[in-house]
């Protein structure tokens, strides 16, 4: 990967480019567009970072957000990204880019207005993405170092969401914040039912959310798991009669809320997880 065609000059430090095959990419570095105008050539290798733009929708929106945030504020959110993907070993989709960009920017801006943005699934964020706020913990010390301004531990809590996004090839935050609310419900569903706290810092209660975050991202995307094979259903509903009634509790809650019903295979797997916790949470308190 040599030279390509400027497309469009941001400022002196962003550009966008493209190859002879159209394929467009952001390149990032200090006056790398210097003395530069639409249609010169740049070699990619000199720039600092850049990413590959995969749909119209993403250039769209990323020159939207050049026209609005200075240029350090996009380097800063890149070092952040960078740092994230080190710490949490992932690789996020492209549309973090702009993403999260455009929060820290407009968190900033919030701080220096005094209007701060309450952050009310922070106590669930830290819960179910632990790892996650650790990194976002990091990224306002970057903030502070760089702009010197200590942004509240809210923010820290949307930066860990956005991180979770970005690895779940970047849907929209919507989608993550309601994937973050059903795991929180279906944790106290459980926890009712069997009237019992469970220990967040076991190895099963860890897998139990996993589970549940993976179960929710199937049910938003309409793909649940069938089969047709009921003798395993029968047998694990046989063997943990109190985690069937569980998660009756569960299925009803899903018909409510979505409208859906959950599938056979999807039950059994979730009686298997919660049989898992609990037994073990009754075990070490016997």
């Amino acid at each position: 990967m040599g030279r390509m065609v400027i497309k469009k000059i941001y400022n002196n430090n962003v550009l966008l480019v493209e190859d002879e095959k159209q394929m467009e990419m952001i390149l990032l570095g200090k006056g790398l567009a210097f003395g530069k105008k639409t249609g010169d050539t740049v070699d990619v290798q000199k720039a600092e970072k850049r990413f590959v733009i995969d749909s119209p929708e993403l250039t769209a929106e990323f020159s939207e957000l050049m026209n609005q945030i200075p240029a350090n504020h996009l380097e800063l959110s890149w070092n952040i990204i960078e740092e994230a993907q080190k710490e949490l070993n992932v690789t996020f989709s492209d549309a973090i880019y702009v993403g999260l960009t455009d929060h820290i920017h407009y968190a900033l801006y919030r701080y220096k207005q005094n209007t701060p943005l309450k952050n009310y699934l922070l106590w669930e964020i830290k819960r179910f993405y632990p790892k996650e706020f650790e990194a976002a913990k990091k990224a306002l010390k970057t903030i502070a170092y760089y702009e010197n301004i200590w942004l509240p531990e809210d923010e820290a809590g949307y930066i860990a969401l956005h991180f979770v996004n970005g690895v779940q090839n970047g849907e929209k935050m919507e989608t993550t914040i309601l994937i973050t609310q059903t795991v929180q419900e279906l944790i106290r569903i459980i926890q009712i039912h069997f009237n019992m706290q469970l220990d967040e810092k076991s190895l099963d209660y860890q897998r139990l959310v996993t589970h549940i975050r993976y179960f929710a991202h199937r049910l938003m995307a309409s793909e649940l798991i069938e089969g047709d094979d009921d003798t395993l259903y029968e047998q694990v509903k046989a063997v943990y009669p109190d985690c069937y009634a569980c998660v009756c509790r569960i299925e009803e809650y899903f018909l409510k809320k979505f409208q859906v019903q959950i599938t056979r295979e999807e039950q059994m797997y979730l009686m298997l997880h919660i049989g898992r916790v609990v037994r073990r949470d009754k075990n070490k308190k016997a």
